[in-house]
């Protein structure tokens, strides 16, 4: 039995698909602005984190920006800030692979990932959206493939990423030098 995607599925696959490309042509024809969206303060910390998850083209950013930020800003509402964008990103993602469901999976593989989703599927979601990983985009495809309730979805990954950035803001916030002190390593 193969697996088809609705009509419905399709266009939020299209619309998710566009989206996320017309957002990585728009960074990389326009990647100056966002050094001036990062001086928006929480505002640029937000839509940083966004673009930073929800396409391929910026990784990384939303890490430097939440730490340099969290230097400059109230290290607690930077990281929290972040994780909001992080996880709103994810969504785009997310959606993607909801959409195409129906291009990505076969019968067979639903039987074999269900069972493992019901039972570490939580885990898995919050274990990838509190490390600093390079493959969290295709992941949170994947969450969409498997049909994650977008709600829990988008709570665990709001709880793990929210974790990251809080630790990456507050690191920003007490200096990297300062937390070598701590650890006994000389600087």
């Amino acid at each position: 039995m193969e697996i088809k995607a609705s009509r419905r599925e399709f266009a939020i696959a299209a619309a998710s698909v566009v989206g996320t490309v017309v957002l990585c042509v728009l960074i990389l024809r326009h990647r100056e602005y966002l050094d001036e969206i990062s001086q928006w303060g929480y505002v640029g910390c937000f839509l940083i984190n966004v673009f930073a998850t929800g396409t391929f083209v910026v990784p990384g950013m939303g890490a430097v920006i939440t730490f340099t930020l969290g230097g400059v800003l109230h290290p607690a509402v930077v990281g929290v800030v972040a994780g909001l964008g992080e996880a709103t990103g994810a969504v785009g993602a997310y959606l993607t692979g909801y959409g195409g469901r129906g291009l990505l999976l076969s019968s067979e593989m639903e039987q074999r990932f269900s069972g493992l989703m019901q039972r570490h599927g939580s885990k898995a979601m919050f274990l990838m959206a509190v490390l600093i990983n390079p493959i969290y985009y295709p992941f949170a495809v994947w969450m969409g493939v498997m049909r994650v309730k977008i709600g829990k979805f988008f709570f665990l990954t709001l709880l793990g990423r929210t974790l990251k950035n809080l630790l990456l803001a507050y690191v920003g916030y007490f200096g990297i030098r300062t937390v070598l002190q701590w650890l006994g390593l000389s600087v």
